[in-house]
């Protein structure tokens, strides 16, 4: 069972949410939904339709994309890191496929509760949107290495 004490703290470990205010920081963990996710297992997939945003409360994530029928890493995350944002911001279809490397534990945002954090805490869409450039830049600099 995971505890109230142990989602916050994986919120304000989080470099995306820190910057909340502690009722900010309470509304999205009633916002929070946890979900689990075994090794190898399918997180989220490229062109599939994106409602929510993720981050990782235990265990890594693997990060990849398809480019000309090779699969390309992105990135690994651990606890802390958030995937999702683009999909969730743009409305469109997901960039990336995210599996678990082991056993995962994460927590799980709905777009709508995404949107009223933003809405209401314009920092966090600052860093939200600097995470997503920052993202892009890395992506094309794999894709054209």
């Amino acid at each position: 069972m995971t505890s109230h004490t142990s989602i916050l703290s994986v919120i304000d470990d989080s470099h995306l949410f820190r910057s909340l205010d502690p009722v900010g920081r309470e509304k999205l963990l009633d916002a929070a939904s946890v979900v689990h996710f075994g090794g190898g297992r399918v997180i989220v997939r490229e062109g599939d339709l994106g409602c929510a945003l993720f981050l990782v409360k235990e265990g890594r994530v693997r990060i990849t994309m398809m480019i000309d029928g090779e699969i390309i890493e992105l990135a690994r995350l651990g606890r802390g890191g958030c995937f999702g944002e683009v999909a969730v911001l743009s409305q469109k279809p997901r960039t990336a496929t995210v599996v678990a490397d082991e056993d995962c534990t994460l927590l799980r945002f709905s777009r709508e509760a995404v949107e009223d954090v933003l809405n209401e805490y314009p920092k966090v869409m600052q860093l939200l949107e600097s995470l997503v450039q920052g993202r892009a830049r890395d992506t094309i600099e794999k894709i054209m290495g």
